[in-house]
């Protein structure tokens, strides 16, 4: 891999965003790296101070499906486990705001990015890009694109592991490095965003991302299971409503012309030409049906990163990766995403503390949701309820060129 450790020149006179590496990176698609020890330093600290919990990593089934041994309650009075019981943490975002519309893709930045971005800086829009940390290295220069076109980038971790089946290392690691890696290709940015492959997390999972990294889970309230098409073109998609491009647009045009309470945060990815090629075709429509479309932390007016407001900076270079979350930035974040979730017009509160997330939002007092019935036929096809969606990366990894493909086979 001697091409991914050539990087990026320094820049600082031509641009505020890039600087020159200087980390050596874990193999490319290493599952759960070995972290650095400023991580586990800030690590112990939180596990001392009783804010990350104990219980052992969930399993793969034989369907592929995380799932825990000895009867462990997997809903939010247990370990608040997504793939076993949809549940939402007390922080994560799930939701838009009423009439918002979020523009956001999972899995770059890759070669085949490179269209979506060029037509995202053409309509002058903001999305969220959810980057797997080595895609970042491997790809300097379709990163560097991302951050030319002012879009926001956050943590997909280092190798799209379920992540609840990662130990309490495993987990630094595939966050940890990640973080670096964004941050040793800008200028410093620091992410405040994760969003966990398949949407797998737990108690555990979140514990560490937000009181190490200080990364705040984003989740989705529509599934376009594009990942399908783009793995396997044909008739394997079948089983998740899909037979080609046309359905994949008719599901995105769905979303636009639906219910506007909650608004939406749906699950697209970037990682090939067909699924790149349906939300382009498709883009006009958030427009024409009146949605405002933003990136995910413009939703809620959050900064977009824990040392700096947008792209623009100035960056706070001297925060280092891993030593905590920002204070300021955590509960900024809390609270907006508080207030979006109440000011939803068709919000009710549960007294009992879990809540169903539907087209008509119910959020508990303790900020937890989980998916309504047909939100769950969604969200089930990405969190890994079978073997072909265990393979999607791997079918991305094989379209776009990555090398080590075999280790995710």
């Amino acid at each position: 891999m001697l091409a991914s450790l050539l990087f990026l020149a320094p820049l600082a006179l031509a641009s505020p965003l890039y600087k020159r590496q200087s980390n050596t990176y874990p193999e490319p698609l290493q599952r759960g790296p070995p972290p650095r020890q400023p991580w586990i330093d800030t690590y112990n600290a939180a596990k001392a101070a009783g804010k990350i919990p104990s219980f052992a990593p969930a399993r793969l089934n034989s369907d592929g499906v995380p799932f825990y041994s000895g009867g462990v309650a997997t809903d939010d009075k247990g370990v608040c486990s997504w793939s076993q019981a949809h549940c939402f943490g007390d922080n994560d975002i799930y939701d838009a705001p009423d009439g918002m519309y979020a523009i956001n893709f999972d899995d770059g930045p890759v070669p085949a990015s490179i269209p979506l971005y060029n037509f995202l800086e053409k309509e002058n829009q903001t999305g969220t890009h959810f980057l797997i940390g080595t895609n970042v290295v491997d790809y300097p220069d379709a990163f560097k694109k991302v951050l030319d076109i002012g879009g926001h980038v956050a943590v997909h971790t280092w190798s799209h592991p379920y992540m609840t089946t990662m130990d309490d290392m495993q987990v630094l690691g595939e966050l940890g490095w990640t973080a670096q890696a964004i941050f040793d290709h800008s200028n410093g940015i620091v992410p405040a965003f994760w969003r966990p492959p398949y949407g797998d997390a737990d108690a555990r999972v979140r514990a560490i991302a937000e009181e190490v990294f200080g990364l705040k889970l984003v989740g989705w309230n529509r599934d376009s299971n594009d990942w399908c098409l783009n793995d396997n073109p044909g008739s394997a998609c079948a089983a998740y409503g899909l037979s080609g491009a046309s359905d994949l647009e008719a599901e995105l045009r769905g979303w636009q012309t639906g219910a506007k309470s909650p608004g939406c945060i749906g699950l697209e990815h970037e990682t090939g030409s067909l699924i790149v090629n349906a939300f382009i075709s498709t883009y006009p429509g958030i427009k024409q049906h009146g949605w405002d479309a933003r990136c995910v932390p413009d939703l809620f007016n959050l900064d977009w990163y824990q040392n700096g407001k947008n792209n623009d900076g100035p960056f706070d270079t001297s925060f280092v990766i891993g030593s905590g979350p920002d204070s300021n930035s955590t509960s900024s974040a809390s609270s907006a995403t508080s207030s979006a979730s109440s000011s939803a017009s068709t919000a009710s509160v549960s007294s009992s503390g879990s809540a169903r997330a539907s087209s008509s939002a119910t959020v508990s007092s303790a900020g937890v949701a989980v998916p309504s019935k047909d939100a769950q036929a969604s969200t089930d096809k990405d969190s890994g309820a079978s073997a072909l969606s265990r393979s999607s990366l791997a079918g991305s990894v094989a379209v776009v060129g990555l090398v080590a493909v075999a280790a995710l086979a």
